[in-house]
């Protein structure tokens, strides 16, 4: 069964990366520019990851994460960011579930994905 992706970045660079980086993987994908744009779409569809940016304009990804937790509990979450996993914020996300992966940029997300199709 194909896995069906929504990624949530503000950035449109690093959505346009993600389009051509997950052409290589059997997934269905979505991309959101906002986290309201995203929650909006979530209650229209059915997704079964949601990966997210920690750092956008509005509303940060775990707080988005964690309205996706509270809203979508099936939904597989997963953070992608820049600053590092020493970050508090990201570890407390860990710890609590908000978020059940976390990522780095650039792109250790690839392999998970491709973990997936496994």
């Amino acid at each position: 069964m194909t896995q069906k992706i929504l990624f949530v970045d503000d950035e449109e660079n690093t959505l346009k990366a993600l389009i051509r980086y997950m052409t290589v993987v059997d997934v269905d994908t979505e991309y959101s520019t906002s986290a309201a744009a995203a929650l909006d779409y979530l209650g229209q569809q059915q997704i079964d990851i949601v990966v997210s940016d920690l750092k956008m304009s509005g509303m940060d990804g775990i707080e988005f994460l964690k309205e996706v937790q509270k809203s979508y509990p099936d939904i597989n979450r997963v953070l992608l960011s820049g600053y590092g996993s020493k970050n508090m914020e990201i570890k407390q996300a860990l710890e609590d579930r908000t978020i059940e992966q976390y990522f780095s940029k650039p792109w250790e997300l690839l392999a998970y994905f491709r973990w997936l199709e496994q």
